[in-house]
């Protein structure tokens, strides 16, 4: 398998993980996480199909089994390092988040072992995405959710604000919820007997079952 450079890597890594959470993965998709130019993103796309890890010929980007296979081991390592920052390290869900990205890259196979024994075999990263050969998560955005009773599942996409958010109102995977009212931008939730009014935006990002 070819040794692809960390912007690569984290191409496939985002690719499959859109495929988990949208179904598909689609170039406009890959602009807005990464921030860059259609032609930053073609260019990329082209490299990794040469090199066997994605096809387009469908005209959808789909990971080969080569792509799987590496995407699948960085988000193992990514979602590992995480565990081990914040249940053995104490660090916030945020920063854990970040160094993740660094550390995903450099994790062997051994070390990867090691960390998911001490950290108790977890079935999902503190943000609620499943470790990868485990069961996955299944639920519906809070933002399509009737009124009722429901406990927080994930947080879909993991970015500052987003998770910033829902830290401050301790809307968290493993927490249990009432939406109270659901309609136009805002939804109005209870937790812990405290009621809160969260933006749409927010609440898209949240999966509860």
């Amino acid at each position: 398998m070819a040794e692809l450079s960390e912007p690569l890597e984290n191409y496939l890594k985002e690719i499959y993980e859109l495929e988990e959470s949208k179904g598909v993965a689609k170039v406009v998709d890959l602009i807005e996480i990464f921030s860059i130019s259609p032609g930053t993103i073609s260019k990329a796309l082209d490299r990794l199909e040469s090199l066997g890890f994605i096809d387009r010929s469908s005209r959808r980007i789909k990971l080969t089994e080569d792509g799987k296979k590496l995407a699948v081991r960085l988000i193992r390592a990514h979602r590992l390092s995480e565990r081990l920052l914040t249940d053995v390290l104490g660090l916030d869900w945020i920063r854990a988040h970040e160094l993740a990205h660094r550390l995903e890259h450099i994790w062997p196979e051994d070390v990867l072992d090691k960390i998911d024994q001490i950290t108790g075999r977890p079935k999902t990263c503190p943000h609620g995405h499943p470790i990868p050969g485990r069961e996955g998560v299944k639920g519906t955005p809070l933002s399509n959710a009737k009124e009722g009773d429901y406990v927080v599942l994930m947080i879909i996409r993991e970015v500052e604000w987003i998770l910033r958010s829902a830290e401050t109102i301790g809307l968290m995977p493993g927490v249990k919820i009432s939406v109270l009212e659901n309609q136009g931008d805002l939804v109005k939730i209870k937790i812990s007997n405290k009621e809160f009014t969260i933006p749409r935006a927010l609440a898209e990002q949240v999966m509860v079952s």
